[in-house]
């Protein structure tokens, strides 16, 4: 590696597209924050272009952004020969793992996009990923990872924020339409959603639509959907939770009802003591459980006794399975 001259270079001498693998592409605040006090601690590694050509931003392409939004000059740079392929796909990839942890639009931009910069086949490409990233996506995925590129924008940075994993992303890649995701993804406008939460509400919508034979925004300009998310007041948490449930019941209309029966029959029994009737899950068997507890003999005899005051309640359970 070498320097160029006293390592300080105009702005304006950089390319920054070739090795721009970085999602999302705008610096966190805080990288401002930190230049803006401090400068840039660490110098941007640059690529010699061809015969004096502009230099060629193989890392730090966030901090070359930054300090262009700060007005500054001249940045620091090292500038490293060029090398064979491989070895500056494996530049890229110990700079940035020396600092961070690659998300998985990262790691699929490296990929599809990287095979164009670094003139390496798509195989060799995931091959270099699988071995030298440390990513958590069994290998034969990693052909499937550059598919989640074209998820929309808010689906994204949604995936960004709650870490969802890259076996996840490739299975709604695979699992589920593109107008779907689309649609779905607009919902974050109102709303976050946990990994699980994601899944469980893309399946729900899908078999509704196809149930039902609306298309997806026709299903969410339905009530009381177009009510929930248009509520002014509500909490985004209790939007997020109201909503759901409001997807379950119109997807599982019997289920639901069946839940709240439920519901019901278990206040009616707590009410006699420290009682409490223990149903399958999602009532799918055939034994429940009615779990006392006590203190003492007399406490015991005081809730059996009561017992009978609920005796037509529990006729009721078995009508649910």
């Amino acid at each position: 590696m070498k320097t160029l001259g006293d390592s300080m270079v105009p702005v304006q001498r950089f390319q920054t597209f070739p090795f721009r693998f970085t999602y999302p592409a705008e610096p966190h605040p805080s990288l401002v924050t930190s230049i803006r006090k401090a400068g840039i601690l660490t110098p941007l590694l640059c690529i010699e272009g061809d015969k004096g050509a502009d230099l060629l931003v193989l890392d730090g392409y966030r901090r070359l952004i930054a300090a262009r939004e700060l007005g500054l000059q001249r940045v620091p740079v090292a500038v490293i020969p060029r090398v064979s392929p491989r070895e500056m796909a494996m530049r890229w990839i110990y700079a940035q793992m020396a600092y961070r942890t690659l998300n998985p639009f990262e790691v699929a931009g490296f990929i599809k996009r990287g095979a164009v910069s670094f003139r390496l086949s798509i195989s060799e490409m995931c091959k270099l990923a699988a071995s030298e990233m440390h990513f958590n996506l069994p290998t034969s995925l990693f052909q499937d990872l550059p598919n989640i590129l074209g998820f929309p924008e808010a689906l994204k940075r949604e995936a960004v924020k709650r870490a969802y994993s890259p076996v996840f992303l490739v299975k709604i890649s695979h699992r589920y339409p593109a107008y779907l995701l689309r649609t779905v993804s607009r919902l974050f406008r109102y709303f976050s959603l946990s990994e699980n939460q994601l899944d469980r509400l893309l399946e729900w919508m899908e078999e509704l639509i196809l149930r039902d034979g609306v298309s997806p925004d026709g299903l969410l300009s339905q009530d009381p959907f177009h009510f929930i998310l248009l509520h002014a007041v509500m909490p985004t948490a209790k939007k997020r939770d109201v909503f759901l449930r409001a997807m379950y019941e119109k997807r599982f209309p019997e289920r639901a009802r069946l839940d709240k029966k439920l519901g019901e029959i278990r206040r009616k029994i707590s009410l006699v003591g420290d009682v409490k009737l223990v149903a399958p899950r999602e009532l799918m068997g055939s034994r429940f459980e009615l779990r006392i507890g006590f203190k003492s003999l007399r406490e015991l005899e005081r809730v059996l006794g009561k017992t009978t005051y609920f005796a037509k309640e529990l006729h009721k359970v078995f009508d649910l399975l």
